[in-house]
């Protein structure tokens, strides 16, 4: 399997249909219509928003299909309009085996002006073209989760508790994976007891499939020049999830403990941290620069794929505490041993590769005084 997923090969309509681009390896749309009120219509409704997360602190939509990113954005501006409190956090956990292009999803938000802040938002952070997983926070206490890869090498790999599903894949006959039993299965598995799923298709094979997974069924009127949609609610029993810890204590007050105690405070958390130094920052930690730049391994795996993950974490990480937090500079990686001398710019996708095998230049982002970044962490809001 090729390290880097692949792009959607896109045929653009003309400008009666807007902005739905065609995606020819499926022989399918995007979506069709005026887009937003279908999707409106289909999931949001389907899945009974916004009551659905009325007086929840914590809510998770799993979505199969991220495609041009319109789902999560008609999402965000619904979240944003009847969030349940300041506090509360919306988890956005989607799977897609071909990330639309930056510039491509920027043509097909373009045509919805009242979407244009979020949009933006979403734009300046969007995926990069890698397989695995990557997390984007976003604002609002949005968080977004995105699986870069073929649904059955995903889904399997996912843990999660999703309260409701936006099922938007190609049409079943187009993009028979992404309905298949073990698919749903899977979509099950990952639901929380009484979960609500949505989708725009009837077709026999997902409805048996559904049913099969343990959810009921409900056709509903469709939207546009569809008959009928679907509604679905997981009735099988599915154990309740345990509820995560909220007092955590981490012992050392350094980058990586100042690290663990925001994320954890973002979920809410009350963290207490032990250090024997008087102040963060005070062991290793207080060097005056420290270099972070990722490793690229040129065989696939679990390993490979986890620090490519925590690279492309990190690049967006850092520069959110501050303009002088981290700044982004180019790094000449050279091989450490002869095995090492030529490793496939496939790996991660980057600016500029040289062409010749003995180095290449790669992003690495320097953390200024990484004493002061741990108290900037450490500091209260």
């Amino acid at each position: 399997m090729p390290r880097l997923p692949p792009l959607p090969d896109l045929d653009w309509p003309d400008a009666e249909n807007r902005a739905a681009p065609f995606a020819r390896e499926h022989g399918d749309v995007y979506f069709s219509g005026e887009g937003l009120s279908e999707k409106r219509a289909v999931f949001l409704a389907g899945c009974g928003l916004p009551e659905a997360w009325s007086g929840r602190e914590h809510f998770t939509v799993g979505e199969l299909g991220f495609g041009t990113g319109l789902n999560l954005l008609v999402l965000w501006d619904l979240w944003r309009r009847h969030r349940p409190s300041p506090t509360a956090r919306l988890d956005y956990l989607t799977f897609e085996g071909a990330l639309i292009a930056k510039a491509d999803a920027a043509t097909i938000h373009a045509p919805w002006p009242e979407l244009a802040a979020l949009s933006q938002q979403l734009l300046a952070s969007w995926p990069d073209r890698a397989r695995g997983f990557q997390r984007i926070h976003l604002s609002d206490g949005l968080t977004l989760t995105i699986v870069i890869d073929d649904i059955a090498a995903a889904l399997p790999q996912a843990r999660a508790s999703a309260d409701a599903w936006f099922l938007d894949g190609f049409a079943p006959s187009k993009n028979p994976a992404m309905w298949a039993a073990e698919t749903l299965a899977h979509v099950a598995r990952l639901s929380a007891p009484d979960a609500r799923a949505a989708t725009y298709t009837v077709a026999g094979d997902v409805r048996r499939n559904l049913q099969a997974a343990g959810f009921t069924l409900a056709k509903m009127p469709g939207h546009g020049r569809k008959k009928e949609r679907l509604e679905a609610r997981l009735t099988a029993h599915r154990p309740a999830p345990g509820k995560p810890p909220k007092r955590i204590a981490i012992i050392g007050a350094g980058v990586a403990g100042a690290c663990a105690a925001h994320a954890f405070v973002r979920r809410g958390c009350d963290v207490a941290i032990f250090d024997r130094a008087n102040a963060p920052g005070a062991g290793a930690s207080g060097n005056p620069l420290a270099l972070v730049m990722p490793r690229l391994d040129a065989a696939d795996g679990p390993t490979a794929r986890a620090l490519i993950e925590a690279w492309l974490y990190a690049r967006r990480f850092y520069p959110t505490l501050g303009p002088n937090a981290a700044q982004s500079l180019d790094a000449i990686h050279l091989p450490a041993a002869r095995r090492n001398s030529c490793v496939p710019p496939s790996c991660l996708p980057t600016r500029r590769w040289t062409k010749r095998c003995f180095s290449h230049p790669t992003k690495a982002s320097a953390i200024s005084a990484p004493s002061l970044f741990a108290r900037t962490l450490l500091s209260p809001a």
